[in-house]
């Protein structure tokens, strides 16, 4: 009888021992856990949907031959193929220490971005990224429906991956002021400020070249090189420039802009009878950059303003308008 209490003693310790192994276990463990951020055929992604958690949100989409931000816009495909790529290579490095899982998991709720990424019209993936660790070589990220963050990071890569992940309009569009194809462009004008004189048009000759005009479209008086016209519209082609001037500021600036005098306007004509003009203004000696005799230039010699379509301004570069900022004298042929 002894023998027997003592047996059903043993099964009921091992009994409650299992129990209480596996309540804690339950306890300890998430419900469920998701690992899989990477999507490996990104040639089936049509459709990336991006937002922070101040409202902020980004959809990239694929078209034939490029990609558009937010339906109105064409991205920049440096920073789209950039995304693609970390799209694919995404591994987990390990799972969030425990000692930082609750404030991973704070963070991930309170500031991070989520995406979705869509394969031929269908949602396949969506995850958050979070900020990064410690030591700047790896990505909190946790997929949607798990309950545990991980550690994420690109094998070879040394850094975070937030950045690539960005929520900031302006950084997504192209930054170009003109972008065509040369065959496509059926006039180019340039009108000095302060010197009507040297301002001039271009017009394409269908397959015949081009043919130099005054700015109020008159035949020039003297001949010019037909070489150095062709040169000048292949570069006019591409016109790029630095950054946008941000949204709060756009307004303001341009009144501001509109009240000083204009160095140049360059307007071109696709032969579809489309147009886009860039007005360029002098911008402040910000850095206060002083000439050889140490005086400080009355204007930026590097930087300058322009407006596109009189409606956005940006920050270019002298040095990509130079090679457009030509006189109408230096066409002339010289003997």
């Amino acid at each position: 009888m002894k023998k027997t209490n003592l047996i059903l003693f043993i099964l009921l310790v091992i009994a409650v021992t299992v129990v209480v192994i596996i309540f804690f276990k339950q306890k300890s463990e998430p419900e469920k856990v998701l690992r899989d951020f990477a999507v490996q055929d990104t040639a089936a992604i049509d459709k990336i949907f991006m937002a922070d958690k101040s409202n902020k949100t980004i959809l990239l989409e694929r078209k034939s031959n490029y990609w558009t931000v937010n339906g109105k816009f064409t991205a920049r495909r440096d920073l789209v193929d950039l995304l693609l790529e970390t799209i694919c290579k995404l591994e987990v490095n390990s799972p969030v220490p425990e000692a930082k899982l609750d404030k991973v998991l704070k963070d991930l709720s309170v500031t991070g971005i989520k995406t979705e990424i869509y394969q031929h019209g269908e949602l396949t993936k969506t995850y958050y990224v979070g900020g990064v660790t410690p030591d700047n070589m790896g990505t909190y990220m946790i997929m949607e429906g798990s309950e545990l963050p991980f550690i994420v990071y690109i094998p070879g890569f040394n850094g975070y991956l937030t950045v690539r992940y960005n929520t900031e309009i302006n950084e997504w569009r192209e930054k170009n002021a003109f972008n065509y194809k040369i065959q496509d462009i059926a006039k180019v004008s340039v009108k000095y400020g302060d010197n009507k004189d040297e301002s001039f048009i271009v017009e394409a000759l269908g397959k015949n070249g081009y043919c130099l005009k005054d700015i109020d479209g008159n035949d020039i008086a003297f001949e010019y090189d037909p070489l150095i016209l062709n040169e000048f519209v292949a570069r006019c082609k591409y016109i790029g420039f630095e950054a946008y001037i941000m949204d709060e500021l756009q307004q303001s600036k341009r009144d501001s802009l509109s009240k000083e005098p204009m160095i140049v306007q360059y307007t071109i004509e696709n032969k579809s009878g489309e147009t886009r003009t860039l007005k360029t203004y002098f911008r402040q000696n910000i850095n206060k950059l002083l000439d050889d005799n140490g005086v400080p230039y009355e204007y930026d010699i590097d930087r300058l303003y322009g407006i596109i379509d009189d409606k956005e301004v940006v920050l270019m570069q002298f040095y990509v308008l130079d090679p457009i900022s030509l006189t109408k004298s230096e066409f002339m042929v010289k003997n």
